[in-house]
């Protein structure tokens, strides 16, 4: 077996193929990066809400009785079935999974265009400018075609935290959406829920109005409207490097059955943002992983029963406060929709990935059971539960505290550990007591 990519579905579809199968299969692990990064808590940097975990990709394949090749995919025989990876080394298979991602192209000249950790620098850049007030008005662009939106979102409601923190008056800060109510791939009761956190937060909203440039004033819609603003950000549009020897359509990205298996070819399965489907999430990737590794564990024990791809939007949108959680079944929004500040799956995460998430979640203990969806609730239930899960991150912290007081520092690290993760974010004052914690404990030892 070879595993092209070491991202979210590389990373799942490896743990899945180890839960599936055990030891009856070799697995080798192609990546041009020897670190995998939680590209979605990325964001979260600026604020100095948390840090991106990193994960070093070697460590993770050897615990896995993996073989990982600091490489990149370069081509594919199909008929020899063999890769050949940049450096040169051909590599057989029989069976392959393209988990390549994509790039990111700018589609919006004239905005900062936020595809990760790799724009946290300019976004600061974007937060001095607010607090020393050379710039005010803000507009996040959601632009047309754009299935993924969710970052726009969480970065307009963490500015407007960050500029409510700071006492910063005067700043204006609206989202610009082709949507026509706010993240409405996930229905009615998760957009509602969004709507009044926007509203809550000052953020405005404009439906039903696509981006269609950046002038010096601010932003063009598609009506026609300028929408005044200093400063534009928006999200990059996603497009697949060739892969001579597998059949791509337009931008690059690669058809697949819903058993994942790329169209035309024999034991060649993709996952991924690669692929054609046309919502890209880490959530979604971990989901046709899991499909992915089924197809692949079927063509070694006849008793494991093949997936289908049914996506289940699953998205825990940064706030600055409590994040807020949403579901949706894909094609079901009306009837599956739900959201609210108590978490909708265990353990809770940015990425709800089946075996990823609790590997992440686990550190030093080992992984616990596989992700799991828990019941939503409404009403006084709902706000009972969010009320009981913000008792619990208040608790961490507080024996956190403790812990430091005590000058147990390893103690207090491990409690904050325990707080991001029911929250997913630390409190500012919390992240820098981290960073102080870890260089005690460093000096003790």
């Amino acid at each position: 077996m070879v595993i092209a990519g070491a991202g979210v579905a590389g990373l799942e579809a490896l743990l899945a193929l180890r839960h599936l199968l055990r030891s009856q299969v070799s697995i080798e692990l192609v990546s041009g990066s020897p670190e995998f990064v939680y590209r979605p808590l990325a964001l979260a940097e600026p604020f100095g809400l948390g840090e991106a975990t990193r994960l070093r990709v070697d460590a993770l394949a050897a615990n896995q009785g993996a073989t990982f090749r600091p490489d990149l995919l370069a081509s594919v025989d199909p008929e020899g079935r063999t890769v050949t990876t940049e450096s040169g080394l051909e590599l057989g298979y029989d069976a392959l999974l393209l988990a390549v991602g994509t790039r990111g192209v700018e589609q919006l000249p004239g905005a900062l265009t936020y595809g990760g950790a790799s724009a946290n620098d300019a976004y600061r850049g974007l937060l001095g400018e607010l607090e020393s007030g050379a710039a005010t008005r803000v507009v996040f662009a959601v632009a047309a075609g754009l299935h993924w939106a969710l970052p726009l979102y969480e970065l307009a409601l963490l500015t407007a935290h960050h500029a409510r923190e700071r006492g910063l008056d005067g700043v204006e800060l609206t989202v610009a959406s082709a949507e026509s109510r706010p993240l409405e791939m996930f229905g009615r009761r998760a957009g509602e829920a969004v709507a009044a956190l926007l509203r809550e937060a000052g953020v405005g909203f404009r439906g039903a109005s696509a981006p269609s440039a950046v002038e010096q004033e601010g932003l063009v819609v598609s009506s026609g409207d300028l929408l005044a603003a200093d400063r534009v950000v928006a999200v990059p549009r996603l497009e697949v490097a060739p892969i001579p020897g597998i059949p791509q359509g337009p931008a690059g990205f690669i058809g697949t059955d819903l058993q994942m298996k790329v169209e035309g070819l024999t034991r060649v399965y993709a996952a991924g943002d690669a692929t054609w489907f046309p919502i890209k999430q880490g959530g979604l990737a971990a989901q046709q992983a899991d499909v992915a590794a089924t197809s692949i564990a079927a063509c070694v024990d006849a008793g494991i029963e093949k997936a289908l791809f049914r996506p289940v939007l699953r998205g825990a949108l940064l706030t600055g406060a409590a994040p807020l959680y949403v579901r949706s079944e894909v094609g079901d929004r009306a009837g599956s929709s739900a959201a609210g500040a108590a978490p909708l799956w265990w353990p809770p995460s940015k990425i709800a990935a089946r075996y990823l998430s609790p590997y992440l979640a686990a550190g030093d203990e080992g992984p616990g059971p596989p992700l799991d969806d828990l019941p939503s609730l409404h009403g006084e239930e709902q706000a009972e539960l969010a009320a009981e899960h913000q008792e619990a991150v208040e608790l961490a912290l507080a024996v956190a505290d403790a812990d430091a007081r005590w000058k147990d520092y390893r103690g207090a690290l491990r409690w904050l550990g325990v707080a991001e993760q029911l929250n997913l974010t630390l409190p500012p004052d919390y992240a820098e007591k981290r960073r102080a914690w870890s260089e005690a404990m460093r000096l003790i030892d």
